[in-house]
């Protein structure tokens, strides 16, 4: 079974029943390095998987996207979506179409836009991908009860919303 307080079991010497201020700070960087270990271990197990299947992860996100906005987009579209500049984004887009995972054309209205195809090879990549990232996982939740998954559901869902508001629009430039 699962072995964490997201039970919602407290421990009788947690102090939680009444939090003081150096108690709850202290709790709340417990659970800040709790959630950066977890980023950190399902990052390094995706970017294992994906190198594995001969792709880096910004790729990975780029074809997925691709997939998302049904297949095909303008450059400044999938930048956008996968928050990348655009001098990062052609990067990426280069590689995609050396490995045959996207083509890339100019338009014919205005040779100024660029436009990305997925190609049969990246949706099947992307697919490859999202069950070997899917069944990582499934192992890993199997073993916690229907109440644990909805407790973590829901801090979960809470700690999105929160770090969504705050989130700022200048996208990581990452390759």
């Amino acid at each position: 079974m699962f072995s964490g307080n997201i039970r919602g079991q407290t421990p009788p010497h947690s102090g939680l029943h009444q939090p003081s201020g150096s108690r709850l700070a202290a709790e709340r960087q417990a659970l800040r390095h709790k959630l950066m270990q977890l980023n950190w271990l399902q990052h390094r197990r995706f970017a294992q998987d994906l190198a594995d299947l001969d792709i880096t992860v910004p790729q990975f996100y780029t074809l997925n996207a691709l997939v998302e906005l049904g297949g095909s987009s303008t450059m400044g579209v999938l930048s956008r979506q996968v928050m990348q500049v655009s001098a990062t984004m052609t990067g990426i887009i280069d590689r995609l179409v050396r490995d045959g995972l996207v083509q890339r054309s100019r338009s014919d209205e205005d040779r100024r836009s660029v436009h990305v195809e997925i190609t049969p090879a990246g949706r099947q990549l992307v697919t490859q991908a999202w069950e070997r990232a899917f069944g990582g996982m499934e192992d890993a939740l199997s073993d916690m009860s229907q109440a644990e998954l909805h407790r973590a559901q829901s801090v979960l869902d809470a700690l999105v919303t929160m770090m969504e508001g705050a989130q700022t629009s200048d996208p990581p430039a990452t390759t």
